[in-house]
């Protein structure tokens, strides 16, 4: 029996789930650089990720509507994904964290030091 997801615990889970996403904010990021964006030219802007593990952060910030996905009847079909403007509403929000963790990244790196032991 598949578990039902039930987010009255928590509402931000949805955007937690994200969060915790090795690269599901990477991904919304380099889309929102490169508007409208195809998967072979995402997939060469990110090289640590594998086709696999791109496809599946794809699909997820699309049913989650973070991310807009233009299907072209051509031959082979083409796809273009964009930021949908409920995803723009996500970003000013991550560039503010990207933002606290460039200001902050020193002393970051000085806790590791000194707290590793």
């Amino acid at each position: 029996m598949t578990k039902k997801l039930d987010y009255e615990y928590c509402k931000a889970a949805p955007m937690l789930e994200w969060m915790g996403n090795k690269w599901a904010l990477v991904v919304l990021l380099k889309v929102s650089e490169n508007e409208p964006v195809r998967f072979n030219e995402l997939y060469r802007t990110i090289p640590a990720i594998s086709e696999k593990v791109l496809s599946q952060v794809l699909r997820q910030l699309y049913t989650d509507g973070i991310l807009d996905r233009q299907l072209y009847p051509d031959v082979p079909p083409r796809v273009e994904y964009s930021v949908s403007d409920f995803g723009k509403t996500l970003l000013p929000h991550v560039k503010a964290l990207i933002n606290w963790g460039r200001e902050n990244f020193d002393q970051i790196m000085s806790n590791r030091q000194k707290n590793q032991n």
